[in-house]
C-alpha cells in the first residue's frame, strides 16, 4: 500500500522555474520590468544603427515602440513590433480584398548577441485586429483568429505561410514541395502603392530543413529558433512514440543520457537539456550538466532551441506525478520543449507533452497538492484511481507508470508515457480494464 501525505496547501500558485519540483522565488515585479524595457530598447537601437533590407520599411511610416511586445521564443529572446504604412499603401498576400492585413517586425537575437529582423504580415477579415492589441502577438494568435500568418527574411524570401482557422493551423499557404525562389517578377509581394492589385504568384520551401520539405504542422520554419503559434499541434500518442524514436538514435542523445547514468553512481539526481530541431540528423546540442539532491534537479531551460531534458532517478522510483506537472510547465514555458526523459531501474521512460492545450486544462482542473518539504503529488481525486491500479497489477516502476498513464488517460490529459524497449525503440504505455477485471496493454497499431 502506498500512503499518501495528506496536503497542507494546494493551489494553483506553483512554479517549477528551474528544478523538476522545488519553487523558487521570482524577481521583484520592478526587475522585470526594468528588463523588459532593456530588451525592447536594445532591439530599437540595433533597427535604428543596422537598417536592414526588409521590402515593408521602405514603406512604413511609423515603427510603434510603444506597443512592443516581448516574447520568449523557445529559451531565445525575441521583440515584435508592429509598424503603420504610409498612407495610399495596402497590402495582400491573398487575391480576396476582403482582407484586412496588420504588419509587424519581429527581431530574435541569438546567441552571438545578433539580431535576425523578420516581416510577419497577419492578414484576416476580422476587423477587431489592430497593431495596439499587445496580448496578440506570433506566439499568441488566441482561438479566434482566422486568416493568414506570412513572415518574410530580411533577404525578401519567404519564410513561411498558412492559414489558421480558429487559431489553429489547418494548411500551407502558397507552399512549394520543391526548391524555389519567391517571385516578384509581376508584382511587389506584400506592399501596393495606389490601387489594390493582386500578387498570388509567390511560392516558398524551408530554407532550415534536412527533411525534403516535410514540416510538422504549424512550425513556422526559416526562422531561428521554434515558433509556434498557440504551441504545437496536438499529436496522436503514437506518432508521438514514432518521432521519439528518432531522438534516441541522435548521437547528442546518446552522449548525454551516458552522462547521466555516469553522474548517477553518487547517488543523486542529474539533468542535461538537449537542444537543436528534434528530427535533425546532427547531433544534439546539450547544457552543461546541473547536479541536484537525492529527490531533484534543476532543469536548464536558457539552452538555445531546447527540446527535450534528461533526468535520473537515483533511488530507482517511477516516474513522480513531480515529473508530470513539470513537464507540463516546461511545455508552457516552451512550446518546443515537449519531452522529458527519465532513467530509472535501468531504463529510460518519456514523458511527452502531445496535446498541450488538454494538458494545462488537466493541470487547471487538477492541480498539485503541495505540502513543505515534499514534492508535489496528485490531488485526492487522482492519487487515489492510480493507487486502486497499483493495487490490482503491482508496484514495479512498468506497473507504477502504467497506472499513472491509465488514469491520465481517463482524464484525456494529453500527455504521453513511454518505455524505451530493448529493440531500441518507445513504446506508447497505455493499459485497457478487461471484462474479468485484469489489465491488458494496447500496443500501437
Amino acid at each position: 500500500m502506498r500512503f499518501k501525505l495528506k496536503p497542507i496547501a494546494k493551489g494553483l500558485l506553483f512554479c517549477w522555474i528551474m528544478t523538476l519540483y522545488s519553487c523558487e522565488n521570482e524577481s521583484p515585479a520592478t526587475n522585470e520590468i526594468i528588463s523588459k524595457d532593456k530588451t525592447i530598447s536594445k532591439a530599437k537601437e540595433w533597427l535604428e544603427n543596422n537598417k536592414p533590407n526588409l521590402e515593408a520599411l521602405e514603406y512604413t511610416q511609423t515603427v510603434d515602440w510603444n506597443n512592443a511586445v516581448l516574447l520568449n521564443n523557445g529559451g531565445e529572446e525575441a521583440v515584435e513590433v508592429p509598424i503603420v504604412l504610409k498612407n495610399n499603401i495596402s497590402t495582400n498576400v491573398i487575391e480576396d480584398q476582403d482582407y484586412k492585413t496588420c504588419m509587424s517586425l519581429l527581431f530574435i537575437k541569438n546567441v552571438a548577441g545578433v539580431y535576425n529582423v523578420f516581416n510577419i504580415v497577419y492578414t484576416t477579415k476580422n476587423e477587431l485586429l489592430n497593431n495596439n492589441d499587445k496580448s496578440f502577438n506570433i506566439l499568441n494568435i488566441g482561438s479566434e483568429y482566422s486568416g493568414y500568418i506570412t513572415i518574410q527574411k530580411s533577404d525578401n524570401n519567404i519564410a513561411f505561410s498558412g492559414k489558421y482557422e480558429n487559431g489553429e493551423f489547418s494548411g500551407f499557404h502558397n507552399y512549394s514541395p520543391k526548391i524555389s525562389t519567391t517571385s516578384k517578377l509581376v508584382c511587389t509581394y506584400y506592399v501596393t502603392v495606389g490601387n489594390y492589385s493582386t500578387c498570388s504568384n509567390w511560392v516558398w520551401y524551408p530554407d532550415n530543413t534536412t527533411s525534403g520539405g516535410n514540416l510538422p504542422p504549424g512550425y513556422m520554419p526559416g526562422i531561428s529558433g521554434p515558433l509556434y503559434p498557440n504551441g504545437l499541434p496536438p499529436v496522436d500518442p503514437c506518432i508521438a512514440a514514432l518521432r521519439t524514436n528518432g531522438i534516441v538514435t541522435n548521437q547528442g542523445f546518446i552522449n548525454a543520457r551516458a552522462a547521466v547514468v555516469a553522474a548517477s553512481a553518487d547517488g543523486h539526481e542529474h539533468s542535461i537539456t538537449l537542444g537543436g530541431t528534434a528530427s535533425s540528423s546532427s547531433p544534439y546540442t546539450q547544457s552543461v550538466m546541473n547536479n541536484g539532491g537525492t529527490n531533484g534537479v534543476a532543469v536548464n531551460e536558457s539552452l538555445q532551441g531546447a527540446f527535450a531534458a534528461i533526468h535520473n532517478h537515483p533511488n530507482n522510483s517511477a516516474l513522480s506525478s513531480g515529473d508530470i506537472y513539470a513537464a507540463v510547465t516546461l511545455n508552457t514555458k516552451n512550446a518546443a520543449f515537449t519531452t522529458s526523459f527519465i532513467i530509472t531501474g535501468g531504463q529510460t521512460y518519456a514523458i511527452v507533452v502531445n496535446n498541450l492545450p488538454n494538458a494545462k486544462n488537466f493541470v487547471n482542473n487538477y492541480p498539485p497538492d503541495l505540502s513543505p518539504n515534499y514534492p508535489p503529488e496528485f490531488p485526492n481525486v487522482i492519487f487515489d484511481q492510480i493507487d486502486f491500479i497499483n493495487s490490482q497489477i503491482g508496484n514495479s516502476i512498468d506497473s507504477k507508470t502504467a497506472s499513472i498513464s491509465s488514469v491520465l488517460d481517463k482524464y484525456n490529459a494529453g500527455i504521453t508515457l513511454m518505455k524505451l524497449e530493448s529493440n531500441g525503440k518507445f513504446n506508447r504505455i497505455k493499459i485497457v480494464k478487461n471484462a474479468d477485471g485484469s489489465y491488458s496493454s494496447v500496443p500501437c497499431q
